[in-house]
């Protein structure tokens, strides 16, 4: 089977039945197994732990480095990659013979949706993703359109902070809900903002997502914002995430991101 890739803009040799695949993104791992795919996964990379079976299937590496020999012994039939800072990682795993198929980075809520059809045409589960794809259809039509119009700054620690501008699937997420991120105006996907900036557009509520679960990252951030000059945001509400979990591009982020955001920010705007 031949099938068309947009990144790498050529066709892929796809086994008719793929039964050894290594996934290297934590999205695509996490929609295989919601397909229920996982038997077919005989490795993956060191942050695909979603859902929790995840952990036992053998990690060939971290998100942009693989060890090839393991690689090489697991003898799969398709690597799955991402686009964006994989993309080296791509090239390689091309150059040295694995058959790769990448899938884009989700932009977008509907992206999140699309990357699951992706995924379940080139593993010849069609029907499996139409199935999780209307899950997650019923799902976004009970969430749509439930906040009134809270606005919200979002923060996430990755190295340091950065928030989710226009092309994200966070910013995309918030106006479903009804929501507006106070920089969904910006076409960066993700940058870092000076914190008197986002004083001054004003945020009603405050969601930050530290690397993991942290208790004390809200008086962290307000201890920030006094230290920028923005002492108005230390009196913003400030809902905290378990950590790692909004940022997640897989089919949980809706099924359980989406609506954890609905939860929190309903709460904030009543």
């Amino acid at each position: 089977m031949r099938v068309f890739s947009e990144v790498l803009g050529e066709y892929v040799e796809i086994p008719d039945q793929v039964e050894r695949v290594v996934s290297l993104d934590p999205a695509s791992t996490e929609a295989l197994f919601m397909m229920g795919l996982e038997d077919r996964i005989v490795g993956t990379d060191a942050f695909s732990y979603r859902p929790p079976q995840a952990r036992a299937k053998r990690k060939v590496g971290s998100y942009t480095h693989v060890d090839f020999r393991l690689l090489s012994q697991l003898n799969p039939q398709l690597v799955f990659v991402t686009t964006g800072v994989q993309r080296e990682l791509m090239k390689s795993l091309k150059e040295k013979g694995f058959r790769v198929y990448p899938i884009p980075v989700a932009t977008s809520v509907a992206k999140i949706m699309d990357n699951i059809l992706i995924l379940g045409h080139v593993m010849g589960a069609r029907e499996e993703a139409r199935e999780l794809q209307l899950r997650i259809l019923d799902s976004l039509c009970e969430l749509r359109g439930s906040l009134g119009g809270v606005r919200v700054y979002v923060q996430f620690d990755l190295g340091g902070p950065i928030t989710p501008g226009f092309p994200t699937h966070v910013s995309d997420a918030l106006r479903i809900l009804g929501a507006l991120n106070v920089f969904d105006d910006s076409p960066e996907a993700y940058f870092t903002p000076s914190l008197l900036e986002v004083e001054r557009r004003d945020p009603d509520v405050i969601v930050l997502e530290p690397k993991r679960a942290d208790p004390d990252a809200a008086s962290k951030f307000r201890d920030s914002a006094v230290r920028a000059g923005a002492p108005l945001l230390a009196s913003k509400i400030v809902k905290v995430t378990q950590g790692d979990f909004l940022a997640h591009m897989g089919p949980s982020f809706v099924l359980e991101g989406v609506k954890w955001l609905r939860d929190a920010l309903v709460k904030s705007s009543a």
